[in-house]
């Protein structure tokens, strides 16, 4: 029996890409398979802007995270063989590496519980910028910089890229190759992923490489380039078409043992009795009663996603790339999922906010959020009147009723009150505080005056006062005013970072250093140096 879309199906799939099928955009490719039945094949938009070259078949995409799944696969080619055990503390690998005292196992590392701080948070806040030329060796570097982890291994589950930098390193100390060459001898040419590669180098030739465009949620566009040379963590590039191969073999396992597969979907036990949402290199879980296994990426304005419906009766795979990010594939894959297995529309996360509330009489201010992660938002109006997100050249707020505004021309909307807020962006929902921006009492500042040093990322920050108002500033990130959360605690944005900061006190009371938490970095100490 044949699996084909509706017309109805087609065009409501088609919808959903709307912001790729205007002029001259960026855009992406998308696949949808069925009980093995391709269904919907399209790509959209253009891979280069400058020289107008249409996204096609075989556009090759820079894919981030959902590289993780092949770099976990490798690690378990190896330990089929009996080269390496889960069990295995990643010291017996990689000694030089690993300063902090705990055990932390290959299994840790793979499920994202190892605890071990993510490095390109680590990086940024030593005042490294993303688009700085980092190495794998600048990676391992601040790896091996860390003396204390983010919690005791196996105790919970925090997502880590340095998990998967220390997973790459094993696979080649142990196999000999590169992680490329050992991927694509064992996964991409046996699965015939013929347009897939891991990236090692930023100089390097991808033939056929979509380039990577930001959207400023007006619809223009600029170039935003990635220059490091580092994978493990990310740097797969690949096509839908090679993506849904290494679904299938999740279905039907040709280059591994079926255990193997198990493996990767083996969610571990936490100590309060929960289980973890991360398999290996994979996410679990349910939407609306269906399982699945999944995983995303994030990279520049590159944005992938692959999803697998898994039960008998669903047997979904769908994958979709893109190079921008005004369409998150995340999202965009569950409203796939929808049509194709007739779950109905979809009530919005954020239809149950605060929509009804009437407008505030101002709503410019300062936002923070410290959940799904830290977040601040900076709300202003122009010379215009207008108001706008993130400065007065920010994107346009477009309000929509009540105290709801939509973010540009995004679905995202923001939810403005002094008493209540939110945010909507793709999936995540940030409940926002309105923090107070008033200037403060000067004497009472100044006892944060100082510069503060840290070991493990070999940096400094100073914070000063300057009319009533505490500032943070870095030598490479210039400087980011402190926003009060609570005694001792303030929130601040720097160098594309977003920050709390903990004031640590000392004998008669004395500020004596402070504590740095971002969204994958915890209990990062600094000590305040001796005037």
């Amino acid at each position: 029996m044949s699996l084909c879309l509706t017309m109805q199906q087609e065009k409501e799939i088609d919808s959903i890409f709307h912001r790729w099928q205007k002029g001259l955009c960026p855009g992406g490719q998308v696949l949808v398979r069925r009980k093995g039945e391709v269904i919907y094949d399209k790509s959209f938009g253009y891979a280069n802007l400058e020289h107008k070259i249409p996204v096609g078949e075989n556009t090759v995409f820079h894919v981030a995270s959902v590289s993780k799944q092949v770099t976990v696969l490798s690690l378990l080619l190896l330990a089929e063989e009996g080269k390496v055990r889960l069990t295995d503390d990643i010291r017996d690998y990689a000694p030089e590496l690993i300063l902090f005292r705990e055990p932390v196992t290959l299994y840790d590392l793979v499920h994202n519980i190892s605890g071990i701080r993510d490095q390109w948070e680590l990086l940024m806040i030593r005042g490294v910028r993303i688009d700085d030329t980092i190495t794998m060796e600048d990676l391992k570097r601040m790896i091996s910089m860390q003396t204390i982890l983010n919690f005791e291994p196996g105790s919970q589950y925090m997502y880590s890229n340095s998990n998967f930098t220390l997973i790459a390193h094993v696979v080649e100390k142990v196999s000999g190759m590169s992680l490329g060459e050992f991927a694509a001898q064992r996964i991409f040419a046996p699965l015939g992923m013929d347009h897939t590669c891991i990236k090692t180098a930023y100089s390097q030739v991808i033939p056929g490489r979509a380039y990577s465009y930001d959207d400023d949620g007006e619809g223009t566009f600029t170039y935003h380039p990635i220059n490091y040379s580092a994978y493990g963590a990310t740097s797969l590039h690949t096509t839908v078409h090679d993506l849904m191969k290494l679904l299938e073999n999740y279905k039907n396992p040709t280059i591994c043992r079926k255990e193997t597969v198990e493996k990767m979907m083996e969610r571990p036990m936490l100590p309060d009795g929960s289980r973890s949402i991360y398999g290996g290199g994979l996410m679990l879980g349910e939407y609306e009663g269906h399982p699945f296994l999944e995983h995303g990426g994030v990279d520049a304005a590159y944005r992938a996603h692959t999803i697998r419906f898994y039960e008998p009766e669903d047997d979904l795979d769908i994958a979709i790339v893109s190079n921008t990010q005004n369409t998150i594939p995340g999202v965009a894959a569950r409203q796939i999922a929808r049509v194709v297995l007739g779950l109905g529309r979809e009530t919005p996360q954020h239809a149950q906010c605060l929509q009804k509330q009437a407008p505030q009489q101002e709503e410019t201010g300062v936002y923070w959020a410290e959940e799904p992660s830290l977040a601040c938002f900076t709300i202003c109006r122009d010379k215009e009147g207008q108001l706008r997100l993130g400065g007065e050249n920010g994107t346009t707020l477009h309000h929509v009723e009540g105290n709801c505004y939509r973010i540009g021309y995004l679905e995202d909307v923001i939810y403005l009150g002094a008493e209540k807020a939110a945010c909507q962006m793709g999936a995540n929902l940030y409940p926002l505080v309105k923090v107070d921006t008033s200037s403060q009492d000067t004497d009472f500042l100044l006892e944060y005056e100082g510069t503060y040093q840290s070991d493990e990322v070999d940096t400094r920050y100073f914070i000063t006062e300057e009319a009533g108002f505490l500032y943070a500033s870095h030598t490479r990130h210039g400087r980011g005013r402190l926003y009060p959360l609570g005694r001792d605690r303030y929130g601040v944005q720097i160098g594309g970072l977003t920050l709390r900061l903990t004031f640590t006190r000392g004998s008669g009371n004395r500020v004596t250093g402070l504590v740095m938490d971002g969204g994958r970095v915890q209990h990062l100490g600094f000590t305040r140096e001796e005037m």
